[in-house]
C-alpha cells in the first residue's frame, strides 16, 4: 500500500513544468558551451594566452561534458535525479568562480575541466529525462530549438553588445549564474526516472540497435558541424561586412531551430526514416549545389545555407529519438550528450584540416557523404526493431 502511494507523488515526466525544467536545464547547463567563442576571446585578451592554452582550455571544458555523459549510463538510473542536478549545479558554480578569486593558468585548467564534468551530470539528467517521456522526438526537437535559440541571441548577438567592454571574470560570473538556475529548475524534475532491473535490461534490450541509433545521430551533427564551422569564413570571403556576417551566423541559427520546431509539431507520426531521408537528401543535395557553383549569388548562397541548417537539426531531433526508442531501459540517452560534444570537435578539425586554399569543396563532400551514410545505416536500423520503436517509452 505504501508503494502505491509513492507511486502517486511521482513527479509525471509528461507534465509541461517537468519537460520545460528539463529543456531550460539543458541549456542553462550548455550555456559555456554555448558561448566558449567568447569565453575563449576574452581569456585570449585579458590572460594573453597563446593558441596552445586557448585550445586546451577549451578541450578540457569539452572533454569533462563527454566524460560525464559517458560515465553518467552507469548511474542514471539509480541516481536521485533532484539531487544530481543540485550537486552539479552547485560544483560548476564554484569551477567558475574560483578562478576569479584565485589566479593561475593550472588552476584555471582544473577548474574548466570540474566545470565541464559537472555541467555534463545536469545536461546528462535532462537529456534522460526528456527520453524518458512518451514523445521523446517532439520533446527533444523542442530541447533543440532552445539550444539554438540561445546560441543566436547570446552566443552570437551578446558579442557585438558587450564583448569589448566585458572581462573574462566577468563572463564567469555571468555562466555561473546559470548554474544557479539550472538548481532552481532541479525541483521541477522527477526523483528518478523509469527503472530496469539488470535480468530485463540483459533480456530485452538491444544495446547493437541503440549504437547504431547513436552512430547514425554522430554522423548528423559531425556534418551539420562542419557546414556550421565554414560559414564564417565563407561570409568574409564574400566581402560581407563584419556584422553582416554575425547577422548571417544568427539566421543560421534561427532557421536550424525553425527546423527542429518543425520536428516537433510532425512529431513522428511518419516515422523516423522518412522525414530523415527527406531532410538529409535536401541538406546532401544542396551540398553538391554549392560544390558545382550553382548557387552563385549572396542572397541564394545564405538561403542555401538556411535550409541546410534548418534540415541537419530537423534530422537530428529524429536522431535523438530515435536513441531513445531503441533504448528501452533508458540507460544509454545520456550518451547523446557525447555524441554532441563529439560532433563539435570533428566538425573544427574537418573544417581546420580539409579546406585547401580556401576551398570548402571537401569538408562539404564529406558533410554529404556521411549523411548519406547516416541513412545507409538508419533506414535497416528502423524496419528491424519497428516493434520496439512503436512500443511508448513510458510503458
Amino acid at each position: 500500500m505504501s508503494s502505491i502511494l509513492f507511486e502517486k507523488k511521482r513527479v509525471n515526466v509528461n507534465s509541461i513544468p517537468v519537460r520545460l525544467a528539463a529543456m531550460l536545464i539543458s541549456v542553462c547547463s550548455m550555456m559555456y558551451f554555448i558561448n566558449m567563442p567568447l569565453m575563449l576571446g576574452l581569456a585570449v585578451k585579458d590572460l594573453s594566452l597563446v593558441e596552445s592554452q586557448v585550445w586546451l582550455l577549451g578541450g578540457l571544458f569539452l572533454g569533462g561534458v563527454a566524460l560525464a555523459a559517458i560515465l553518467s549510463i552507469l548511474f542514471i538510473r539509480i541516481a536521485h535525479w533532484q539531487r544530481l542536478i543540485f550537486i552539479s549545479g552547485f560544483m560548476s558554480l564554484l569551477a567558475f568562480l574560483l578562478p576569479v578569486f584565485v589566479s593561475g593558468f593550472t588552476f584555471l585548467l582544473v577548474c574548466q575541466g570540474l566545470a565541464g564534468f559537472f555541467a555534463g551530470i545536469g545536461y546528462a539528467v535532462a537529456i534522460a529525462c526528456l527520453g524518458d517521456t512518451a514523445n521523446p522526438t517532439r520533446n527533444y526537437a523542442l530541447a533543440l530549438t532552445f539550444q539554438t535559440a540561445a546560441v543566436a541571441v547570446v552566443g552570437y548577438q551578446l558579442p557585438q553588445l558587450v564583448a569589448r567592454g566585458t572581462t573574462f571574470d566577468e563572463a564567469l560570473i555571468a555562466v555561473s549564474g546559470f548554474s544557479v538556475v539550472s538548481i532552481l529548475l532541479g525541483i521541477m524534475m522527477p526523483r528518478n526516472g523509469k527503472r530496469a532491473s539488470l535480468k530485463s535490461a540483459m533480456s530485452v534490450q538491444k544495446p547493437l540497435a541503440v549504437y547504431l541509433a547513436l552512430f547514425v545521430l554522430l554522423l548528423i551533427l559531425v556534418g551539420g558541424s562542419a557546414v556550421r564551422n565554414s560559414i564564417e569564413p565563407i561570409a568574409s570571403r564574400l566581402d560581407f561586412a563584419a556584422t553582416e556576417g554575425g547577422n548571417v551566423m544568427i539566421l543560421l541559427m534561427l532557421t536550424s531551430g525553425l527546423g527542429s520546431l518543425i520536428a516537433a509539431f510532425m512529431g513522428v507520426r511518419f516515422g523516423y526514416a522518412k522525414p530523415m531521408a527527406i531532410a538529409l537528401g535536401i541538406a546532401a543535395t544542396i551540398l553538391v549545389m554549392g560544390v558545382f557553383q550553382i548557387w552563385p549569388e549572396q542572397l541564394n548562397l545564405i538561403f542555401a545555407f538556411c535550409l541546410v541548417g534548418a534540415a541537419w537539426n530537423f534530422a537530428a531531433a529524429y536522431g535523438m529519438g530515435l536513441t531513445a526508442k531503441l533504448d528501452s531501459s533508458g540507460k544509454y540517452t545520456p550518451l547523446i550528450a557525447a555524441m554532441q560534444v563529439i560532433s563539435n570537435i570533428a566538425g573544427v578539425v574537418i573544417v581546420g584540416s580539409l579546406v585547401v586554399g580556401g576551398s570548402y569543396v571537401l569538408p562539404y563532400m564529406l558533410a554529404g557523404l556521411v549523411w548519406v551514410l547516416a541513412l545507409v545505416v538508419v533506414i535497416p536500423v528502423v524496419k528491424r526493431n519497428q516493434t520496439l520503436i512503436t512500443i511508448s517509452n513510458s510503458e
